[in-house]
């Protein structure tokens, strides 16, 4: 399965993938970091991007702090953040 390089998210199905500016599926990013050829927060920091996903961690049973130290160890070994 795919994760997003900008969230991490799985991508579970094609509906979950982003969109190059001609339609066409982009396997790399998902749909809500990438909707239409380009990023949708493109100035967005990683520092941001972990504050973004933290409440998505925590519904899987992590603290508010465990979800941030996981995030910020797996999110910069992501392409948009390599």
């Amino acid at each position: 399965m795919d994760i997003c390089q900008s969230c991490g998210m799985p991508m579970e199905s094609k509906e979950l993938y982003g969109k190059n500016n001609d339609g066409s599926i982009n396997s790399e990013y998902c749909i809500y970091c990438y909707p239409s050829g380009e990023f949708n927060k493109p100035n967005e920091t990683f520092e941001e991007m972990v504050e973004t996903c933290i409440p998505f961690i925590v519904k899987e049973g992590f603290t508010e702090g465990q979800a941030r130290e996981h995030l910020m160890s797996e999110l910069k070994n992501l392409k948009r953040w390599g």
